[in-house]
């Protein structure tokens, strides 16, 4: 099961996962986003070079390996437990992941239907659409993977006949700026590029509309990450309307690798379609270089590729001057490149320095920037009291994010003092009855 882990925890990461994870009402309430945590996976082979606990865990039942002490060795322990399952055993460990804690649940079914989906995928397939429902959405991808890890010819066969089963698989995670997750074709053609770059670009060249677009995008993302030059030399390949795409993914890729070649290669490509590719590749360099990526970003005309370029260089930019950051995004930014850029700015500003961050946040006008500004304020603050909060969140004038921010203040206040927090929830007027009645069923 080499590409269990890996696949797991990737998709783990991507966030997708909370819907269902959170019970068995398979509804996100607006608390997960802080109640959740990811785990950062090392490489399995350190447990074979000696970092586990040395036991042979394979036949040990989930119930044993929760038990033991060590959070590493009880993932490594899942791992073997789940390699070594019979084909028929993976239906019985899926039911069990019903009545596990929510810290536990949403590692174990990575981890079980990525195994599950390299030993028989249609079994794993079927368990997901039959019996797990709306659920299903979140598994389904990590099946996909996997599956297209083993045997990339077949996945695809069986998506192209079942396109219907995998067509929430764009809304499962999200980015910055609200985008979507991959589709299910770029994750397939991604898989097979690592095998047959060839293969997967002829199998996505087939397909029509946006799966061909997503799939080509897939296959030269995936080669652009050692080759983006023959990447880049593909472009051409590919149908007209699917190229945008194309451009933006190699540029992405190529970004991390070497700037000078991936601006010289842009500045070459049709006017329309430098300032996508620029906007993507400028994502890349924010990681390595957000003031040269700040630079940069101002140069791409107002529209899209900068309102995203923007997002994405001052949320790196607040790791270390969220101050700074700040002033760059309303010194430069439209009013729709603010909206989607505060959020990100304000969660790191809130840990620096929370008395700067509220001060900014009471000299704004009313309107879209300062409800995103309040709503991450609310969202990251974890120092000053839940009546403090709700007394910010109710400042919000959007209705649906001064709920869900009234909603957050009042669900912390509930955890420490329900009584008196139930009395405001029943008499509040700032937030819908359905969050009320979520708010005093958990407060029940």
């Amino acid at each position: 099961m080499k590409n269990t882990v890996i696949i797991a925890i990737s998709c783990l990461l991507a966030g997708g996962a909370l819907g269902y994870f959170l019970g068995a009402g398979n509804e996100v309430e607006p608390i997960a986003l802080a109640e959740s945590s990811t785990t950062r996976l090392s490489d399995r082979d350190r447990r074979s070079a000696g970092g586990g606990s040395g036991e042979d865990t394979s036949a040990k039942s989930y119930e044993a390996i929760a038990a033991e002490p060590g959070q590493m060795n009880r993932i490594q322990g899942l791992v073997d437990l789940y390699s070594n399952l019979s084909p028929g055993e993976y239906a019985d460990e899926a039911d069990k992941l019903d009545t596990l804690p929510f810290s536990e649940r949403i590692l174990a079914a990575y981890l079980l239907f990525a195994a599950w989906a390299e030993v028989s995928p249609i079994d794993a397939m079927d368990h997901a659409n039959s019996k797990m429902g709306f659920a299903g959405n979140f598994v389904k991808p990590t099946v996909l993977q996997s599956w297209a890890a083993t045997d990339p010819s077949a996945t695809a066969s069986y998506y192209e006949s079942n396109k219907g089963e995998f067509a929430m698989m764009g809304m499962m995670g999200r980015g910055r700026g609200g985008r979507g997750g991959d589709s299910g074709a770029s994750v397939i053609a991604g898989e097979w590029a690592k095998q047959d770059s060839d293969g997967a670009l002829t199998w996505a060249k087939s397909l029509e509309g946006k799966d061909g677009a997503r799939a080509t995008s897939g296959v030269l993302s995936e080669l652009a990450k050692s080759d983006p030059a023959k990447a880049a030399s593909m472009v051409s390949e590919v149908e007209e309307d699917g190229r945008a795409q194309a451009y933006a993914s190699i540029a992405g890729e190529w970004a991390k690798q070497d700037w000078g070649a991936t601006e010289s290669w842009i500045s070459g490509l049709p006017a329309d379609q430098q300032d996508g590719a620029l906007g993507s590749a400028i994502k890349s360099l924010a990681a390595s270089d957000p003031t040269l990526a700040a630079q940069k970003t101002l140069a791409i005309p107002e529209g899209n590729a900068r309102t995203n370029a923007m997002e994405e260089v001052s949320g790196e930019m607040a790791k270390t001057d969220a101050s700074g950051a700040m002033s760059w995004v309303m010194d430069n930014g439209n009013e729709d490149a603010q909206k989607e850029s505060v959020g990100d700015v304000m969660q790191a500003w809130v840990t620096q320095d929370k008395g700067a961050a509220l001060g900014w946040i009471n000299e704004q006008s009313e309107g879209g920037v300062r409800d995103a500004a309040v709503q991450s304020y609310v969202f990251n603050d974890r120092t000053g009291s839940p009546q403090e909060s709700l007394v910010l969140a109710e400042t919000i004038s959007d209705d649906g994010s001064r709920d869900r921010a009234v909603g957050m203040a009042a669900f912390r206040w509930v955890n420490e003092d329900p009584v008196p927090a139930k009395e405001y929830i029943q008499s509040s007027d700032s937030m819908s009855d359905r969050m009320k009645e979520r708010l005093m069923s958990r407060g029940e």
